[in-house]
């Protein structure tokens, strides 16, 4: 149900968007260049294409924000679980600590001394 809903909304989208860009601006157009000056009785010539365009955007915008609210209610009717890792995490028990020690680095013997021969060259 959930696919099946989410495939009419992505097409809904889809057809959305292509109403959208359909129609004219201000006098230029998809729409006007289809058919804006071929005849008056043309599918999309001039006022008729606007109206059936501003209608058709209208009936989808409708159905798109529709489609938003259906999915929303029954995602939040249907799903209880955590679905974040935080959610997760804290629903098992809150987050694990551990103990806190400081990171104190020892002194090696033999750390930071020079060798030997290092010592002959630079006296002559």
């Amino acid at each position: 149900m959930t696919i099946l809903l989410t495939v009419i909304h992505v097409l809904i989208a889809a057809l959305l968007i292509i109403a959208v860009l359909l129609q004219s601006g201000k006098g230029a157009g998809l729409a006007s260049s289809l058919g804006g000056g071929l005849s008056s009785a043309s599918v999309l010539g001039g006022r008729t294409a606007a109206t059936f365009l501003s209608k058709t955007t209208s009936i989808l915008a409708t159905a798109f924000l529709v489609s938003c609210m259906l999915q929303s209610v029954i995602k939040i009717d249907r799903d209880d679980t955590p679905t974040t890792a935080m959610e997760r995490v804290l629903e098992e028990g809150g987050i694990p600590t551990t103990s806190l020690t400081p990171f104190v680095p020892t002194v090696e013997e033999g750390v930071g001394e020079t060798s030997g021969s290092d010592e002959g060259a630079g006296s002559q």
